[in-house]
């Protein structure tokens, strides 16, 4: 044992020699205790009597995933209310008490009236309400070296280093709730896709920010991500991707959809950098939205504390089947339905238009 200041360095011998242990990094699933029968540390999500069955082969080995599945809800569930939302909609009655203090972070409206469909419906109609032509044509035309500069910047997940947890996260993750979360494979798709979307939020600002966050970061994740701010339940890898574009064709600085189609490039690539580094970027917003000081911590209570704990347990292979989906998705103006091709036609035909005039004025 050597002694070094304020910390100790003990050394033990593996009982089989050469053994690699999995996931040592991974520092709250490790702290969490046995499983017991009565044990109030573990939570169970009650799901239907036949996925009960698979949740003990759900954890077993490799993960698969149809990640071109559409898992879209039953017609008889289309319409019900859903008083739910949040993580796994573990939470409820919490955006009705406090409709006042957070009318500008929450978008969606009495969410607890409303069903999955309607909230989808009305994020869409907003969001086609405030896309703005002249925004979107200035930063295609106007700003774009700017936008150039931002597109060539080199993020941390575009390095080859090795990752690892610094001391901050390590204390941030010893002190995160200890927690067993047993879902179906069903509830873990709709989970992933939710975890694509922060990712593409988070991945903006960053990018965006040229690495470092601003006092607007807090702000433009949260609104990019409508699992955040519009309680979206995702039942497609290409519907997730559709909403990242529009939102961040809609909302933030910089509208391009050139940069847009660059930042899933960069959720792509963390996502291939693997679980820790997809739970360091979680633990990033995690700090930033408690650190924010106008109730985004909010967002930590309903969603970011959890996925922190629960993507410690996600397979590894997971995070890589996801970025190869990703990568064999094309989107197309047209899917992203913002009647881009007629705008920026409009656009060229003016311009051309313009310099024709110009020439003959001499």
């Amino acid at each position: 044992m050597k002694i070094s200041a304020t910390k100790f360095y003990i050394k033990l011998t593996k009982l089989n020699k050469g053994e690699v242990f999995e996931g040592i990094d991974m520092l709250t699933k490790l702290l969490m205790p046995p499983k017991t029968s009565n044990s109030n540390l573990v939570q169970a999500i009650e799901t239907e009597s036949s996925d009960k069955a698979n949740l003990e082969n759900d954890n077993i080995g490799d993960e698969s995933f149809d990640w071109y599945l559409n898992l879209k809800l039953n017609e008889d569930d289309c319409f019900k209310l859903n008083e739910k939302y949040g993580f796994a909609k573990r939470h409820g009655g919490i955006i009705s008490k406090l409709e006042d203090e957070i009318w500008d972070l929450i978008e969606v409206k009495n969410p607890e009236t409303k069903s999955d469909k309607q909230r989808s419906e009305e994020r869409v109609a907003e969001e086609n309400k405030h896309f703005d032509d002249d925004h979107y044509l200035f930063d295609l035309y106007d700003q774009k070296e700017i936008i150039d500069e931002i597109i060539n910047f080199k993020p941390s997940w575009s390095c080859d280093d090795k990752i690892k947890f610094n001391d901050s996260e390590t204390f941030r993750l010893k002190n995160l709730p200890k927690i067993e979360y047993l879902f179906n494979k069903k509830e873990k798709f709709h989970l992933l896709l939710g975890m694509v979307d922060i990712l593409f939020a988070y991945a903006y600002d960053m990018r965006t920010c040229e690495g470092e966050h601003s006092v607007e970061s807090g702000w433009t994740i949260s609104k990019i991500s409508s699992t955040l701010s519009w309680f979206e339940v995702y039942t497609s890898l290409d519907q997730v991707l559709i909403a990242c574009v529009r939102r961040s064709l809609c909302y933030p600085l910089y509208r391009n959809l050139k940069l847009s189609m660059k930042i899933i490039q960069d959720t792509i690539q963390i996502l291939k950098k693997g679980r820790t580094f997809v739970v360091k970027c979680f633990l990033d917003i995690h700090r930033l939205f408690n650190e924010s000081g106008d109730y985004r911590y909010l967002f930590n209570n309903l969603y970011i504390t959890d996925y922190c704990v629960w993507l410690q347990t996600v397979k590894k292979n997971t995070f890589e089947s996801l970025a190869d989906a990703i990568e064999r998705i094309e989107i197309k103006k047209e899917s992203i339905e913002l009647d881009l091709n007629l705008l920026e036609f409009a656009a060229d035909l003016a311009i051309k238009e313009s310099n024709q005039l110009r020439v003959k004025n001499g």
